[in-house]
Parts: structure tokens; sequence; C-alpha cells
């Protein structure tokens, strides 16, 4: 294509993209945290009524001072059917009789119980501070930390579109400039909130700015850098991220205080704030927007930083005119969002696509948001999840450069469904095999995001790029705030999440059939390149149906 020639004339696997792909992969690695942090700071550790004997008499409260933890708690709180101390309800009147070990707590159901009205105490020895012991977000209230999380992810659901489309208007960098200062300072101010509504708000915002910050500084490289270095750029990005998502388990097991693992989250994006003043706009956007003057001035830095002065001095605004189409130039000056939903072609992918990427993260998202429902130990639990995201993630690299997309989305698809599936047969006691599955699973959905994340950019043409991108990413966290929601539905059916997590993605399968195949294919720089090949595509299919039926004949 045009854009990639003059790319190539200033260095597309220079200096200046090695930068730009370190600061990418260290920002994945920063980001990624983000949604599953409150699997630590929304943490629910064991709690029990607070005991209060001040109503008592004088006599009982001097025996109480004599007695041992265990004591106080088998005269106050009653035993749940797991044998283990109920966590919402407590003994009106102490039961001095449970004191006389020949006694059974067993049989305390028809004593007199009332909820906990002087709050909760609560287990500090996994977890110093976390806003469930914040707020007492536990027994009638334990629902909100599940409303805490889809309202996190509802940030990403409103702020995808809207900021591809401000994109795409206004340019990559001043977005990725604005939304990183956003995220330190509401980062840092959600850090130290005294109100859970305010805290919502804020985690709102801090989801908006997050994926902002993530489409567009992706794009940002993707736009800069040579064709053949996508698979490498986005599978290293993948990798990044995984890495995060494993390391957020080793450093919530050593800050164990929500507050500090919500600063430490904050905190680089105020270097990443600093960077990005200083990295050139996207000079594929310039060219194609018809900003021709403004793309020869950051192409011509490109070229200096990957050490081609010469070149830099010797690039006029001529020779990029001569290179652009002018198709491509008014394609933007004339694009309006309808054209999305009137041209046939483009709705078509943006409904097919939009149904998968909705079924995958559906399908995945909610279980990563309730890691303690998969093993024993949280911390582990989540580095092993981080972690086996590496080989899968590495796998798509020589995957991306050898497999066609559509067979391998399905496949992708219909394994995760089916890991998900699986385990609901399986008993809570085989926790190590459950475990065992649900990791196989979160592999295939790894393996799906890298592939995604290729396939979504070969989709869309260049012009559409941050809008069809911004789309994508709303659906896929409309998925995910559905996710977290269809959560709360356990304590009706415990296999309902499940059930619903596991057959989605199977379903999906069907619509891939209906996208075009974007392997070994250029890049759609125009709507009118990708309308070419979805009309090669269906002459294509077209072609073979004429041949089998004549063969039939």
């Amino acid at each position: 294509m045009a854009f990639d020639e003059i790319l190539h004339h200033v260095g597309d696997r220079g200096r200046f993209q090695i930068w730009m792909i370190v600061v990418l992969n260290i920002l994945s690695m920063v980001s990624s945290p983000h949604d599953v942090m409150e699997n630590f700071t929304a943490a629910i550790p064991a709690h029990h009524c607070s005991v209060n004997l001040l109503d008592t008499s004088r006599s009982e409260i001097s025996m109480a001072m004599n007695l041992t933890t265990e004591a106080m708690m088998k005269i106050s709180i009653p035993m749940g059917p797991n044998q283990k101390p109920e966590q919402c309800r407590r003994f009106r009147h102490p039961q001095w009789q449970f004191i006389d070990s020949n006694i059974s707590t067993s049989n305390s159901t028809e004593l007199e119980t009332e909820p906990c009205l002087d709050g909760w105490t609560y287990d500090h020895s996994v977890f110093t501070s976390t806003i469930v012991t914040e707020w007492d977000l536990v027994c009638d209230f334990q629902s909100f930390k599940y409303y805490a999380q889809a309202t996190s992810l509802a940030g990403h659901f409103v702020a995808a579109p809207l900021c591809g489309i401000i994109s795409d208007r206004f340019g990559r960098k001043p977005l990725l400039i604005y939304c990183s200062l956003a995220y330190g300072i509401l980062g840092t101010c959600c850090a130290f909130v005294s109100n859970f509504s305010l805290y919502c708000v804020l985690r709102f915002l801090l989801s908006a700015s997050a994926s902002t910050v993530g489409m567009n500084s992706l794009i940002l490289v993707l736009e800069e850098t040579s064709v053949q270095w996508h698979a490498t750029v986005i599978v290293l990005s993948g990798l990044f991220s995984s890495t995060g998502q494993a390391g957020l388990g080793g450093l919530a097991y050593v800050l164990s205080d929500w507050h500090l693992i919500q600063l430490t989250s904050a905190l680089p994006y105020f270097i990443f704030f600093i960077l990005f003043c200083w990295v050139p706009e996207s000079a594929r956007w310039l060219m194609i927007t018809g900003k021709t003057d403004q793309a020869l001035k950051e192409l011509q830095r490109i070229a200096s930083i990957n050490g081609k002065k010469d070149i830099a001095q010797n690039l006029t605004t001529e020779d990029l005119r001569s290179k652009v189409k002018e198709d491509v130039c008014s394609t933007v000056k004339h694009f309006r969002i309808k054209d999305i939903i009137i041209n046939p072609m483009i709705r078509k992918i943006v409904l097919c696509y939009s149904s998968v990427l909705f079924a995958e993260l559906f399908s995945i998202f909610g279980l990563l948001l309730d890691v303690h429902m998969l093993g024993k130990n949280i911390f582990v639990t989540q580095i092993l999840l981080g972690v086996i995201d590496i080989p899968s993630k590495s796998l798509t690299y020589f995957i991306l450069r050898n497999v066609r997309r559509r067979p391998l989305i399905a496949f992708l698809l219909f394994a995760t469904g089916g890991c998900i599936t699986i385990t609901i047969f399986l008993s809570e006691d085989m926790y190590v095999l459950r475990l065992a599955i649900f990791i196989l699973g979160k592999g295939c959905f790894a393996a799906f995001i890298s592939i995604n994340t290729a396939y979504c950019n070969e989709l869309s043409p260049v012009p559409l790029r941050s809008t069809l991108s911004g789309i994508y990413i709303s659906v896929a966290r409309l998925a995910s705030v559905l996710s977290a929601l269809t959560l709360v539905t356990r304590k009706y059916f415990v296999h309902l999440p499940m059930i619903f997590c596991g057959v989605l993605p199977i379903v999906a399968t069907i619509n891939i059939y209906f996208l075009p195949e974007t392997f070994n294919h250029p890049i759609t720089d125009t709507i009118k390149d990708m309308e070419k090949r979805l009309m090669s595509k269906n002459i294509s299919e077209k072609e073979g149906q004429d041949f089998l039926e004549t063969t039939n004949c």
C-alpha cells in the first residue's frame, strides 16, 4: 500500500519502532491487572458477627473475660450446615452450655438468633484491608461487590465507542496524553476514597481511561510499524499483559491492603503521561485525513530517530501527496458514523464479529472475577491463570503466520466453551481437576485474545479503525458487565453462571461463517478496499457453490 512504501522509506523496523514496542509492552503489563484487581481489593475474608456481651450480667462478663476466643465463638455464633461458624447470624443471648465440651454445638438450630447488629469481625491474616471489610459488603450486602465490579467494567463499555470516534476524528495522541493523566489522578484518589458510591464512580472513570489508553496505544504502534512486525507486536503485548496478571498475584500477596494495591496501579500512569507527550502522532492517520504537512513532520522525526537523517531532510510534502491515493484522502472527510449502519457489508461484519466477541468475553470474564471458586489459594490461582497465557500466546506467534483466521477462531470458541461446560459436572472437592480444566480453557481464551487483536485490525480500514475497535471493545465490555452480574444468579442455582458461560461460545461459532478471511491479505487502508475483499469472498463462495452443483449434476 502507498503509506507502507513511505514508512519503509523512513524506517519501519528501526529504533523508533523498538522504543514504541517497549513502551507498549510496559503499558500492557501495568494496565492488565486493572479489571481483575478486585479479586484482591474486593476479596471476602472469613468473617462472623461481632460478639457483644455488654447487655449481659456482670457475673457473665467476668466469666467471659476468662474465655478463649474459640470458647467465645462457641457461645456466641451458631454453627452452619458445613459445621463452620455462621457468617451472618449470632445467638441473641450467649449459650453458656456450649462451654462444656461434651455438649454438641451442631444442635443449635432451635436456639434464638439475630442478624449481625453490631457489625462483623474479619480475619485479617490474608488481607489487612479490602473494600469488603472497609464497607461491610457481606451477608445481605455481598451482592454489592459484584455490582461494584460491573460498574467498573461498564466504564469500558461506555468509553470505548466514544473514544474510538474521537480518536478517528482528532487523532491517537491527544487521548493517550489526557487519559494517562486522568488515570493517574483518579487512581490516586480512588486509593484514599472513604465512600463506597464514590469508589464505584472512580472505578468507572478509571476503566474508561484504561480502555482508551489501551486501545489507542496498540493502534498507534501498529500504524507505525511494518505489517511483518504486527504478529510480533501483538504477541509481545499479550505476553506482557499475562505477565502483569500473574504479577498481580504476587503483588497482592506482598501488599495485602487494597489502598496500596490501587495506588500502586495508578502511579505509573504519570510516567506514561510524560512519555506520550513525546510520542509522535500516527503519520498514517494524518495522511489519510489529509493532514499532509503534519504527517511530513512526524515522518521526518521518525526517520531521524531511525538514523536516516538524509531521508528526513529530503522528504517533502510533494513526495507524500504523490504516494497517497485520492480516494484515501477523501475517505474520512465524507465519513459519518451512520455510514457503518447504512453500509450493508460493514454492518454485516460488525454484527457477526460483535456476537463472537460477546460470547467469548462473556464465557470467561465472570469467572476471572471470581477466582476463589477455582482453587483454595487465590494468589496461586491468579498466578497460574497469568502464567498459562505465556505458552498459549507464544504459540499464537507462529499460528498468526501460518493458520487461517476463521477456522482458528471457531476452534478456540468451541474449546473455551467445552472446558467451562465440563467443570459443571465436577464436584467442588475435585478442585485440582476443576482448576486444571479451567486453566486449559483460559489458555484457549488467551490465544483468542491475540488472534482477535490481529483479526480486528485486519478487518478494519484505517479511517474507521478506532471507531470499529471502540464498537468491538464496547460489545466485549458489555459482555463482561453482564458476565459479572450473572455471578449473582449463583444464589438461585449454583451451576447457572457456568451453564451460560459454557454454552454461549459454542453457539457463537456459527457466526464465523459469515466473516471474511484476512490471512495473508494486505491491510485495508480504505472502505473501498474492504468492500472489494468482501466482494471477492462472495464471488469465490458463489463459484464454489456453482462448481458443486455442476459436479452433482
